[in-house]
């Protein structure tokens, strides 16, 4: 990826690592941007919640079978 656009500028990618490149910077964007940070899952609860992700992917609905009935 280059690193400065054709007028020589900063591309927007380097420019957003320097702004959040501090803890103090990184709060601060944080609360002027209102972004919210998710915590990480621990491994049992993430484990369960691919289970369940998977599990609801594989399942048919079953409403199609219904529609053949009509």
């Amino acid at each position: 990826m280059a690193k400065r656009d054709a007028a020589g500028h900063k591309t927007l990618a380097d420019a957003v690592r320097e702004l959040i490149g501090t803890e103090d910077n990184r709060r601060n964007v944080h609360k002027l941007l209102g972004l919210e940070v998710e915590p990480e899952l621990p491994p049992t609860l993430a484990s369960l919640l691919e289970a369940i992700g998977k599990a609801g992917r594989d399942e048919t609905p079953s409403c199609m079978g219904h529609l053949a009935d009509l």
